[in-house]
């Protein structure tokens, strides 16, 4: 955890000013990824539409919440749970809404009754999943009959080859900073492996987005770079 948070400041995604957490996702006060936190705007901005259509949402637990911007942004309408192993200043202790209710706990082993939740969201979070089949079988457990998960922010990718290359170059940008361990804690997704347990019934609500770069790269016969969508599953 200590490593991880250290890499967060150095990439400018945590900060010990409240404000930081209070501006998300519509504002990146440190200026330093502008345009990640656009896209997160964005797929938020999906997420609420989306949740407005569901009927019978009332409890709704944030997995991998942070430093909690999502969970307090929807505390508004829903009663909250945050859920983060990050309990220090830059994850829950950063969560300053009486609203919401705040759990420490792993994607995997997660620390709550069976068919507690309406919805479970998991933003920018579910590629920390060690083993895959495990978050989801956690995730629609916690979840009531019916119940629908929600992820976005995540890297997809088109195949299993694709992802492991991608990976390779997260282990070299983490072994450059010095933290190559925290590889092991970052696998990208593939569609076939989210449907593969058949726990849920997958719909996309928004296909992401390829950078222009990647995009023009595939046109040349490149491979394919991940796309980030917003995808909605009802518990089977």
């Amino acid at each position: 955890m200590q490593d991880y948070r250290r890499l967060r400041f150095a990439e400018g995604y945590a900060s010990t000013d409240p404000a930081f957490a209070r501006a998300l996702p519509f504002r990146d006060t440190t200026g330093r990824n502008v345009a990640i936190w656009r896209l997160r705007a964005r797929h938020y901005m999906v997420m609420r539409a989306g949740l407005a259509l569901l009927t019978n949402v009332h409890r709704v637990l944030d997995v991998g919440a942070g430093n909690g911007w999502l969970a307090r942004r929807l505390a508004a309408r829903y009663r909250v749970t945050a859920l983060d192993v990050d309990a220090t200043d830059t994850g829950l202790a950063a969560l300053d809404d009486s609203r919401v209710g705040r759990i420490r706990g792993e994607l995997e082993a997660l620390p709550v009754r069976d068919g507690t939740f309406d919805v479970v969201i998991v933003a920018a979070a579910l590629h920390y999943a060690v083993h895959l089949s495990r978050a989801l079988s956690e995730i629609a457990r916690v979840l009531r009959a019916g119940g629908v998960l929600i992820i976005s922010d995540s890297p997809f990718y088109s195949d299993a080859l694709a992802r492991h290359r991608a990976w390779q170059r997260t282990l070299a940008y983490y072994q450059a900073a010095g933290v190559a361990h925290l590889a092991g804690r970052y696998q990208g997704l593939t569609r076939a492996e989210l449907d593969g347990p058949g726990l849920f019934r997958f719909v996309t609500l928004s296909p992401g987005y390829e950078p222009l770069r990647a995009a023009l790269g595939r046109w040349r016969g490149r491979e394919a770079g991940p796309r980030m969508p917003v995808v909605f599953g009802w518990k089977r």
